[in-house]
Formats: structure tokens, C-alpha cells, sequence
């Protein structure tokens, strides 16, 4: 077959089966795969009973711990060259008791209203996901197989540091291959907005003080330092005064964003003067930025705190270690880069503009441990919307996400070592 007869036999396939693509993402959002806790089995034994469904036979399921299960199913092509990667995760962020009373549908249970398929990870990721397994399937459909592997990589614990998951996988497996693609959502106002080239590695740490725990009774005769007060002076101080170092990137004009307070915890009980109290942060940092250079500018401004009121007593606490290394970004040059944005210009009738995904996505791990360049996202839904109330995908963003990762992956694994593309 010529490669245009073989683009409309995919696009054939997933068209026929545009209400199949859509029960099964429905069939996602109600297997529950809430992290924390964490337990991925369900929605696994639906996406591997799916894949079976569709001819997607011989899945090696891996596991750290039995609970949080990942799927490597590798479609064999004619010469095993090149070798494409797609990826999504099962797992999704819990629903808060606050958070469920602002939805207008039950979150665990999905709803199609005016075209947009409401419900717990619909967006991010199991939309995606659904787009992904029946691209897969449309590729395996064709009567003369492309040349290269095709490899669907389903994980679990993305949303809890990828412990369990891509973290844990690309560094006690040996996962090859050439390119990466992960369907997160990477619409901001629109769906499908643009395509990210690159994403933002996190800094997390906590902010220690401490004070002078004692019979509250007794505090204004003794010499005491209530933490939860200085605790609150340094929240304050930092959104008011704090500082980063750094260079500004195109995709990136608003520069690193950092969410101070995103928990705060003091004191015990009535009675007790404080003698402790934390509070968490986060700091997406952009291309150019460090962690390294990041702690130091902390560092330095808790120093200069200090020497302002004697009496504070501070401590910075780092987590997130496996993130340490450096991300890699995307020169936006790469063969697949330019066929994803050919197959989105036949799918939405417009060329897709390449950008920065705000957030950390599994392409990380990919990328910087396993050696394999990634997309770190393209798929349906908004990211506004994940992690909140009235989580949603539009019906018709999988459906075009299928097309454009079957037409994309096609023109990829045709190719010589991914090489035909401007």
C-alpha cells in the first residue's frame, strides 16, 4: 500500500470506531486508580482486557510491588527500526471532600455532557489513554505492518514521583527506544493547543521553624518564640520578597512559578504554645534553571531572615532527590516533532505551535535516565482542570488525539531511524 492509502486505512479504522474509543475511555474514568493511596490493578486489568479485545495480545506487566502494576506491550514491526514509545499513566490525583461538593456530576462516575466526557482523570490521562491503546490498534490493523516497533507503555504513581512507575521502570528495566510520546493534557485555554517541547522540572521543600514549646499560660513570663507567628512572618516574607535567579525563556515569559504554603501545619493543641510549625512549597523552575541554583538562592534568603530577628530559628528541608538531574529539552527539530505537527495540521486544519507544558510529566524519566527523547505532552483535556473540580476531555479531542498519534507514529515507524522529517 502507498503511504496515503495506509494513513486513510488508520484514520478509516479509528473512525469506525469512534463510539468503542469513547466507552472505553468512559470505562477508565469509573475504575478508580486514586493515588494516594495507590493500587492501579483495576484500571490495569481494564486497559489489558481492552488491548486483548483489540488484537493487543502479549503485554509484559512489571511491578515494583503487585498493587502498582506498568504494561510494556511492544507491536513488532517488519525491520524492529525505529522505535516509538507511547506513554500514559493510570493513576490519578484523589478527590478532596471540599473539592467533591464543587463538582456538578459525581466525579467517579463518567458523564457525556455537550460533547465533553466529565469525570476523575478523564483529562489526565485516561482520555489519552483511550486514544493511545486504539492508535495502537489501528497501526496493528493494517494489512503491511510498518517497519519500526511500536511500544505502549502504560505506568502507574506518575502522580506521586513515578516510584512505582516510568521512575522506577527506566531504571531496572531496560526500555529502548528512539522517541517518546506522552498524552498528557496540554491544553491551557484550548484543547490541543499547541505542541510542548519541553516542561518544568520541580523544587519541593518545606520550611521548618521552630519555637519554644510550653504551658501557654505561662508564654508572657518566660522567654518564648511561638513558631506558628514566625512561621507566618516567613510565608509572608518569602511571597512578598523572595527572589529566583534566572534566564528568561521564550516558552516561558511568566518565568518559574512558585506556590508557597501548599500545606501548613503548627502547633499541637489549645494549651500549648507552639514550639513547631511547616509549611510546603513548590517551584516549577524553567529550561536554564537548576535545582542547585534554586536551594542556593533559598538558602540565601533565609540567611538574610535570620539576620533580621535573631530569635528565628529556620530550616529548609529538600525532597524530591530523584528529580535532581538536569532535564533535557527538545531543540524542536527532531523527525517525529515535525510529523506530530503534520498529522495535527490534517487533523485540525491548523499547524500546531510548539511551546512549554507547564508542569512535570513521566518524558522526564525517558528522557534523562533511559536516554530517549520525549514529547512530555499531547492529548485531550485542559490542564486547568486537572487536579480540580468538573475534570473533563471533549468526546471529539480523543477521537482527533487517536488520529493524529496513529498518522504521526505511521510516517515515524516508516521511516529510516525516524530521519524523514522537516
Amino acid at each position: 500500500m502507498e503511504r496515503e492509502d495506509r494513513a486513510q486505512a488508520v484514520l478509516s479504522y479509528l473512525e469506525a470506531r469512534r463510539e468503542e474509543m469513547i466507552d472505553f475511555a468512559c470505562q477508565l474514568v469509573a475504575t478508580p486508580s486514586i493515588n494516594p493511596p495507590g493500587d492501579e490493578r483495576a484500571v490495569t486489568e481494564a486497559a489489558l482486557a481492552k488491548m486483548k479485545e483489540l488484537g493487543l495480545e502479549g503485554a509484559e506487566v512489571l511491578a515494583k510491588t503487585p498493587e502498582r502494576p506498568n504494561v510494556i506491550y511492544r507491536q513488532r514491526g517488519k525491520s524492529g527500526s525505529p522505535r516509538l514509545i507511547f506513554n500514559g499513566h493510570t493513576d490519578t490525583k484523589p478527590v478532596g471532600e471540599e473539592d467533591r461538593k464543587l463538582w456538578h456530576t459525581d466525579p467517579l462516575t463518567p458523564t457525556i455532557v455537550d460533547g465533553k466526557l466529565y469525570g476523575l482523570g478523564s483529562a489526565d490521562m485516561k482520555g489519552g489513554i483511550a486514544a493511545m491503546v486504539y492508535a495502537t490498534a489501528a497501526l496493528r490493523a493494517l494489512a503491511d505492518p510498518p517497519e519500526g516497533d511500536l511500544l505502549l507503555i502504560l505506568v502507574a504513581n506518575e502522580e506521586a514521583a513515578g516510584e512505582f512507575g516510568a521512575n522506577w521502570l527506566v531504571k531496572h528495566h531496560d526500555i529502548q527506544a528512539d522517541f517518546c510520546l506522552v498524552a498528557e493534557p496540554c491544553g491551557i485555554k484550548e484543547e490541543l493547543e499547541s505542541l510542548p517541547v519541553c516542561a518544568r522540572n520541580t523544587v519541593i521543600f518545606k520550611t521548618k521553624v521552630y519555637g519554644t514549646q510550653m504551658h501557654s499560660s505561662i508564654s508572657d513570663q518566660f522567654p518564648s518564640v511561638n513558631a506558628s507567628v514566625k512561621m507566618g512572618w516567613v510565608l509572608w516574607r518569602m511571597a512578598r520578597d523572595l527572589k529566583l535567579h534566572y534566564d528568561p525563556h521564550p516558552y516561558y515569559p511568566q518565568g518559574p512559578t512558585v506556590n508557597l504554603g501548599d500545606f501548613v501545619k503548627g502547633g499541637i493543641y489549645y494549651g500549648v504554645y507552639p514550639g513547631y510549625a511547616e509549611f510546603g512549597s513548590d517551584i516549577r523552575i524553567i529550561p536554564g534553571m537548576t535545582r542547585d541554583g534554586v536551594k542556593q538562592d533559598l538558602e540565601e534568603f533565609m540567611e538574610g531572615l535570620c539576620r533580621e530577628d535573631p530569635e528565628l530559628k529556620v530550616e529548609l528541608e529538600f525532597a524530591g532527590e530523584g528529580r535532581k538531574q538536569d532535564w533535557k529539552w527538545l531543540r524542536g527539530d527532531e523527525p517525529f516533532v515535525g510529523m506530530m505537527r503534520r498529522a495535527g495540521e490534517r487533523i485540525l486544519g491548523r499547524r500546531l505551535p510548539l511551546g512549554g507544558f507547564p508542569a512535570f510529566t513521566d518524558a522526564y524519566w525517558f528522557h534523562t535516565y533511559a536516554g530517549i527523547p520525549a514529547i512530555p505532552a499531547f492529548g485531550p483535556g485542559l490542564l486547568p482542570l486537572a487536579h480540580g473540580p468538573n475534570e473533563y476531555a471533549s468526546t471529539e479531542g480523543i477521537i482527533q488525539s487517536s488520529k493524529i498519534y496513529a498518522l504521526a507514529a505511521l510516517e515515524y515507524l516508516d521511516s529510516e531511524s525516524g530521519e524523514e522529517a522537516t
